[in-house]
């Protein structure tokens, strides 16, 4: 399990190096914003576990890039959620069977975010990816933009201090 971790984490911070020295924070802004809007393949956990590492090596400060993380994940949420809420439970009802998605099934998620809303938005944090479509799932599920928003930003910031704290108190016993 450690050997698989410090792979990934490698991986990520490979990956996402050259965008974070080429564009700094903006980049993790913008690419956190795009992701949690609903773009599935951007490279949300690279780029945050990646300034962490940069914060611990003296690129940027951890003060900086936490708090702009958890505000750009958070807000590309809410604006899927707006989203998800103008034109999801309809669109699903009349679209949805184009692609598999049948009114039973709206049902059923309607049913399992009023029952377990809360959870399904924190812990969907970390997984891909309802990370991504979790604005949109939650506000086409008429779950209260309230509860969203709280649960929303409890998520981002345990997700964020989880890869990007993470990194960078990892990094922290790197030397050099």
């Amino acid at each position: 399990m450690g050997h698989w971790f410090l792979t990934t984490l490698a991986n990520l911070i490979h990956v996402a190096t050259p965008v974070m020295h080429r564009y700094g924070l903006w980049g993790l802004v913008v690419i956190l914003f795009v992701e949690n809007l609903g773009v599935i393949f951007a490279p949300g956990e690279a780029v945050v576990v990646t300034a962490g590492f940069l914060a611990a090596k003296g690129a940027f400060g951890i003060g900086e890039v936490l708090p702009l993380a958890v505000i750009a994940c958070v807000s590309g949420g809410y604006i899927a959620y707006g989203l998800g809420v103008r034109y999801g439970h309809k669109g699903l009802l009349r679209y949805g069977k184009y692609v598999g998605v049948k009114p039973t099934m709206v049902d059923r998620v309607h049913e399992l975010f009023r029952r377990y809303g809360a959870v399904i938005v924190v812990v969907g944090r970390y997984i891909v990816p309802l990370r991504q479509l979790q604005g949109y799932i939650a506000g086409s599920a008429e779950m209260g933009f309230r509860p969203f928003a709280l649960w929303s930003a409890i998520g981002g910031a345990l997700w964020v201090g989880t890869w990007g704290g993470g990194a960078w108190w990892l990094a922290q016993s790197i030397p050099g």
